[in-house]
């Protein structure tokens, strides 16, 4: 490829603009609809749970907190004032972890987050599964 055709590879996928990709990740009973994140989103997830130095800015979340409210704030309002004053939170990335108690949900959740591809070749492998399942019980 030369340099002039990979130049207008990226300028139309720029004109073209970010295809939200998402996935169903059962957790607490609910399907989350979690977004695939971008390099961008995952680099903020680390700016805002860590200093400059590279110590947590908070005891309360990790980067992973951040990338699961980032993932699926498009669909859950984690910024409601009800809902951070009944975890007795005072920022929306302090709320996963409270709310979601389980220790297998939560990480449902964050290997979601942080492999996304996996997750989704997961499910529709499983989604295959079960159809050809359905075949053949009912062939």
């Amino acid at each position: 490829m030369s340099n002039q055709d990979k130049l207008q590879k990226y300028l139309a996928k720029a004109k073209e603009g970010s295809k939200e990709e998402t996935v169903p990740v059962p957790a607490d009973g609910e399907d989350w609809s979690v977004r695939r994140l971008t390099t961008l989103d995952v680099r903020k997830a680390y700016e805002l749970a860590y200093d400059e130095d590279g110590k947590p800015t908070s005891p309360f979340y990790n980067e992973v907190d951040v990338m699961i409210v980032k993932a699926t704030e498009h669909e859950f309002d984690w910024n409601n004032k009800e809902l951070l004053k009944a975890y007795g939170a005072t920022s929306k990335f302090e709320l996963p972890p409270r709310m979601l108690d389980d220790v297998d949900d939560y990480a449902a959740l964050s290997k979601a987050v942080r492999n996304f591809k996996e997750t989704q070749e997961s499910l529709l492998a499983d989604a295959k599964n079960s159809s050809g399942e359905t075949e053949k019980r009912a062939g």
